[in-house]
């Protein structure tokens, strides 16, 4: 996510004037001074201060998370450093927060109009905490619990990847059908921002059959006719989602019988007051430990005697769990323990991750186990079909990949040997409905900096922690073998930029490497086919990074939201992820 950078705020920056409201303000009080009494003018003068000063209140709300609807806040704190006597006035500082939010909204829509590659939209349903919780857990009123938010990704015109919130709303009454829901969001938010022509892509849950092909007629409609580069619009499954649904599939026999309540007492596991943990990570961190534990006999020490043990069979349930988490936690950290991954990396992951499922089935041992595998890989195939284009199309657009990868994939797989044409015929498809478009070749750019926010005040420790990582990579067998992989493409092709590309060698693997900033840089060689490799590669496979990709259920909202009026808590969700940068040049300060 894109945020805004926050201001250092040094004394001699904040008494600096800066011009951040419109221009007739200021011409207005000039104009006035002429004729205006002193005392009238002072009044004025006073007005404007104090327009300027909510505006900056407005600014640290939205950019730290403050609830702007409390008296006695953080916000208070800090004005009273420079104006002891200075009493906030609630409902000036949420008008001024609304006053940005719509002030923003205009420049956000404008440049997502203007926008020149196109959008992926994604939907999520964000809860109060969730069934595990309840409203006596929070202090204060509580006037929604559930929220929907739909979010716009994209590349920008320097191939940086970019999230925006777009809207944050409650969620509709209970009464509405959830396909109605999710359809009724993306259409408000397509029409609110005015970018029917520029959304190619939906990013949506897993599990659930939304009925989104209402979706694609709609906008069909709307634009006029059937658009010339998307001739439909994509619905692309979360990963991390698919992962979730996986754990649950094994996790649903180990949490009953209150079987993980026995485990945890067993360890000595502290509970945070939840019935389950939110992330499956921090359950297979424990029961592997006990796993572990059991298999030295530490178990069998007498301290233990007074506790309710697990009995044989619910022990495999564990060792299950755990065996089969295991491998999808190993591409799962691949995937998500850094930053936003680009669609590239997905493809060769998950035939990593295809192959260890198959080999546990292969290999596997008991009727229970091998139950379960099958149940996971038979979920997985289902992703695995539906995901492939895609998947290895950003794959075939990744300069250290282009077709060999897919070439030696499909010679080791008998069911998949087809599957490469397919994908070649739809990038050149694609190819050509890029090249046959009037748009012009992309200019070239110097890289602008990515705008800097208190989230990321540590950033150097976390690139010095990046580095440190061991690399994964060392245990994906296939993988391994694909680097030792002589093989090259056989086809013949006509002189295009698409066949240019594929005729180049291979970049020399390495893990970090940006293939977007690799396009923009061969902008001028392959003006067609970076737009089309920006427009793919940016394409979102997952919802979530870091911990967020865990989570066990839904994710949580912000617990400060739950007690703001609706169209307040849009404005100040939707305002920090905007790039302050852009939207309010000053970050904060108005003198």
């Amino acid at each position: 996510m894109d945020n805004g950078d926050i201001a250092s705020g040094s004394g001699s920056g904040m008494k600096k004037k800066q011009k951040l409201d419109d221009d007739s303000v200021d011409d207005d009080k000039h104009k006035h001074v002429v004729d205006s009494p002193p005392h009238e003018e002072e009044e004025e003068d006073k007005e404007v201060v104090e327009k300027r000063r909510y505006r900056s209140m407005a600014k640290v709300a939205i950019g730290y998370s403050i609830n702007p609807t409390v008296e006695n806040s953080t916000i208070t704190d800090m004005v009273h450093i420079v104006c002891p006597t200075f009493t906030l006035d609630t409902s000036k500082l949420q008008n001024a927060i609304l006053q940005l939010y719509q002030e923003g909204k205009e420049k956000i829509k404008n440049l997502l109009k203007d926008a020149q590659g196109k959008l992926t939209l994604s939907c999520e349903w964000m809860v109060l905490g969730d069934w595990k919780w309840t409203s006596e857990d929070i202090v204060g009123p509580i006037l929604h619990q559930d929220f929907m938010v739909i979010s716009v990704y994209f590349a920008d015109e320097n191939f940086k990847m970019r999230k925006w919130i777009l809207s944050y709303h409650p969620h509709p009454p209970e009464d509405m059908k959830v396909k109605d829901v999710y359809l009724d969001s993306f259409k408000n938010v397509v029409k609110d921002y005015e970018i029917e022509s520029k959304v190619s892509t939906l990013l949506v849950p897993n599990n659930l059959d939304l009925g989104l092909d209402g979706f694609v007629k709609w906008i069909e409609e709307v634009r006029g006719e059937t658009h010339q580069i998307n001739p439909n619009v994509f619905l692309i499954y979360c990963c991390s989602d698919m992962f979730r649904l996986m754990v649950d599939d094994m996790y649903k026999d180990v949490r009953i019988s209150c079987l993980m309540d026995r485990v945890r007492i067993l360890l000595g596991w502290e509970s945070d007051g939840r019935l389950y943990p939110t992330h499956w990570t921090y359950t297979l961190n424990k029961l592997q430990t006990a796993v572990d534990m059991e298999a030295k006999d530490v178990f069998e020490d007498e301290k233990y005697d007074y506790y309710d043990y697990p009995s044989d069979e619910e022990w495999i349930r564990i060792r299950t769990f755990c065996k089969l988490t295991g491998c999808i936690y190993k591409v799962a950290k691949e995937l998500f323990d850094g930053e936003y991954p680009t669609a590239n990396v997905y493809f060769h992951l998950l035939v990593e991750l295809r192959l260890m499922l198959n080999q546990e089935v292969k290999n596997g041992d008991g009727d229970y186990f091998l139950g379960k595998a099958k149940e996971i890989l038979e979920r997985f195939e289902k992703y695995w079909d539906e995901m492939f284009l895609v998947l290895a199309t950003a794959s075939v657009l990744d300069p250290r990949f282009k077709l060999k990868y897919l070439d030696f994939y499909c010679s080791k797989s008998s069911d998949q040997g087809s599957k490469a044409e397919t994908v070649v015929d739809y990038l050149r498809t694609l190819y050509s409905c890029y090249a046959a478009s009037d748009i012009r070749p992309l200019p070239e750019r110097a890289v602008e900096p990515t705008p800097r926010c208190i989230f990321y005040m540590f950033e150097d420790e976390l690139e010095e922690e990046e580095e440190k990582k061991p690399d994964g990579y060392g245990d994906f067998a296939f993988f391994q073998e694909y680097l030792k992989f002589g093989g090259c493409c056989s086809r013949e092709f006509h002189e295009s930029e698409l066949d240019s590309y594929f005729k180049e060698p291979v970049l020399e693997w390495k893990k970090d490497f940006d293939a977007l900033e690799w396009w923009r840089k061969e902008c001028s060689k392959y003006p067609i086919l970076s737009r089309v490799a920006r427009d793919i590669l940016s394409i979102p496979i997952s919802r979530g990074t870091s911990t967020r990709a865990y989570v066990a259920d839904k994710r949580e909202c912000p617990e400060f939201i739950v007690a703001l009026e609706g169209k307040l808590l849009n404005a100040m969700m939707c305002g920090e992820s905007w790039p302050a940068t852009l939207i309010w040049p000053s970050r904060y300060f108005e003198t």
